[in-house]
């Protein structure tokens, strides 16, 4: 897969495979690309770094265009609409991508070389209809059970591997007039519930098709039900705390700093970007993972990193080129360089520059062993974390009950796949 990229300016055409050779440029001023993107995005340290190496290497340009944080793939989605198709566009690899087309606007790169050099546990989120539509260039993460390993030891916890023990694990806690997790329900994101459909969907990827389709509800998912109601028997259990209804993300830190609670569904990168270690009587290290057990898989799981895509039109002028700069990003010399020194978990398998977590390199053997691709988020269509935590959050408050809850949550998911039929 290694090869150097070099540039020969020269007025001639260009000279490309679409998988993986070199590419000249056409003019003695190179080859402009257009590239839009989230402006947050475009701004990564490591996506600056790669565009800068491959301008430096091919003697070519790409101009980005930012687009508004806020509304960057409305904005996208008009343009594409009206036919302003860039050569290159980044877009969250999730359900929302079948608003452009991927089949007719899109590179298929399946048969690319560097596929092969994707971790399993990101590749599903390239993939739309079976075909690879882009190159996941992002950072990644792996999320699980974070759990105060000190609280842990000094009662004699061991690290659960079934659900259980680690429902033993919380009663213990409790035992001790320690909150066993803190979830900050009252923004109803936290509450993550994605995390325990992931394995459900890794072992029936017929259920995505069928529920995109229309052909089967959330009721009709056993898990599904399971789920929910480990919810609600833990909220009525105290393994929540009994303020989890008001309790925000702002205040994670703290809980977890103090000792008040001991575990967190989370995603380990957010120890060393936000965890507030110097405030508190336990850093950051003092946290392990551990796999996340919500009443569907009994071994419990980890989910895989959620990542950006670099697509490339395939209509447009300057195709060529665009897959050159894809080819180039997938070279593990050049994302080494770009990922060098960065806190994110591998998204390619020969990455070795980034800087692993803590947490992970302390249980590397159960998160490989466990880990399951990101499926319910970015590929069910209508998945929403926030709808879906708020009827949770009904759910474990009394106010509904199971049944009530999934329905809530189908209807809400339902109505975004009508949306996106019309």
């Amino acid at each position: 897969m290694k090869k150097k990229m070099f540039a020969v300016l020269m007025a001639a055409c260009m000279t490309v495979s679409v998988f993986g050779s070199v590419v000249t440029a056409s003019a003695a001023d190179g080859v402009t690309l257009t590239l839009y993107g989230n402006a947050d995005d475009l701004a990564k340290p490591y996506m600056q770094k790669i565009i800068s190496l491959w301008e430096e290497s091919s003697g070519n340009k790409i101009d980005q265009q930012g687009l508004d944080t806020d509304n960057a793939e409305t904005i996208a989605l008009t343009k594409f609409t009206t036919g302003d198709i860039p050569d290159l566009y980044i877009h969250f690899g999730n359900s929302n991508l079948k608003n452009f087309n991927p089949e007719e606007n899109f590179v298929d790169w399946s048969d690319a070389d560097w596929v092969s050099d994707i971790q399993d546990s990101v590749l599903p989120q390239a993939t739309y209809n079976d075909k690879v539509i882009g190159l996941p260039f992002w950072e990644a993460s792996n999320s699980g059970c974070f759990y105060n390993t000190k609280i842990f030891e000094e009662l004699g916890i061991k690290q659960p591997t079934t659900q259980e023990e680690f429902n033993a694990a919380c009663d213990t806690l409790l035992e001790n007039g320690v909150q066993p997790i803190y979830l900050a329900a009252a923004d109803a994101w936290p509450i993550l519930y994605q995390f325990a459909l992931d394995p459900v969907l890794e072992e029936h990827p017929e259920y995505i098709e069928k529920l995109n389709a229309g052909e089967m509800s959330y009721a009709d998912i056993p898990e599904f039900t399971d789920m929910c109601t480990w919810f609600k028997e833990a909220a009525d259990k105290g393994y929540f705390g009994k303020n989890f209804a008001s309790d925000t993300w702002d205040y994670t830190s703290e809980v977890l700093g103090t000792g008040e609670a001991a575990m967190l569904f989370c995603w380990d990168t957010w120890f060393d970007t936000d965890y507030d270690s110097e405030s508190y009587d336990y850093v950051g290290d003092d946290f392990g993972i551990m796999p996340v057990f919500m009443g569907t898989c009994d071994e419990g799981t980890y989910e895989g990193g959620n990542v950006n895509l670099m697509l490339v039109n395939k209509n447009g002028d300057n195709v060529e080129a665009a897959s050159d700069f894809v080819n180039f990003m997938a070279d593990p010399e050049n994302y080494n360089q770009a990922f060098d020194g960065v806190s994110t978990a591998a998204v390619f398998k020969q990455e070795t520059t980034n800087v692993n977590s803590a947490q992970y390199d302390g249980n590397k053997d159960s998160v490989d062993k466990l880990i399951r691709a990101s499926s319910a988020q970015p590929k069910i269509v209508g998945f929403n974390q926030q709808e879906g935590g708020k009827a949770l959050l009904q759910l474990m408050n009394g106010d509904i009950s199971v049944e009530e809850c999934v329905k809530l949550i189908d209807d809400d998911r339902v109505a975004t796949l009508e949306s996106f039929a019309q």
